[in-house]
């Protein structure tokens, strides 16, 4: 059985780069957004795929695709993107549009607002968990075979047992 594939986060991108602010160039704000979300999908073990409104250079940055909308709004892609992938990994949606986050849920795709994520992208890399004696924790998942963790996700989600 192949392995579990990494997470993936579905980033509104033009959204999130509105909630960090900063620089009055918005291609400097853009690009201090892709920095940031190279560095935080390094760190989160996250596939991350970066989606603006209009058109640009499609591109892969480590775990982080950057990809641009086009013709359609970024709303559509995501939602596409969502349902293509909901069915071989968790995947999370991040936009600051409700409706956007409400229609992946109800497809089984987790939501987060982008302040939130925005949040998490300026939080400093975090040491592994450990227990007062100075051991490292682990979760249960941590010790089970890819196998078995792989149907688990899958009856987790909902969908048949491989035989």
């Amino acid at each position: 059985m192949a392995e579990p594939l990494d997470p993936l986060v579905i980033v509104d991108a033009d959204n999130v780069a509105h909630v960090r602010g900063g620089a009055d160039n918005y291609q400097e704000v853009r690009a201090d957004l892709v920095a940031a979300v190279i560095d935080h999908a390094a760190r989160s073990g996250t596939e991350t795929v970066l989606v603006f409104d209009g058109r640009g250079r499609d591109r892969r940055l480590g775990r982080l695709r950057v990809t641009y909308a086009g013709s359609e709004t970024a709303d559509t892609l995501i939602e596409r993107l969502a349902r293509r992938h909901q069915h071989d990994r968790e995947v999370t949606v991040v936009s600051s549009d409700t409706v956007l986050r409400h229609v992946a849920q109800r497809g089984g795709v987790q939501g987060m607002s982008a302040r939130e994520y925005v949040d998490r992208l300026a939080a400093p890399p975090s040491d592994p968990p450990s227990s007062p004696s100075g051991r490292l924790r682990y979760k249960l998942a941590d010790s089970a075979d890819p196998a078995v963790r792989a149907e688990l996700e899958r009856i987790r989600r909902g969908q048949k047992p491989n035989a």
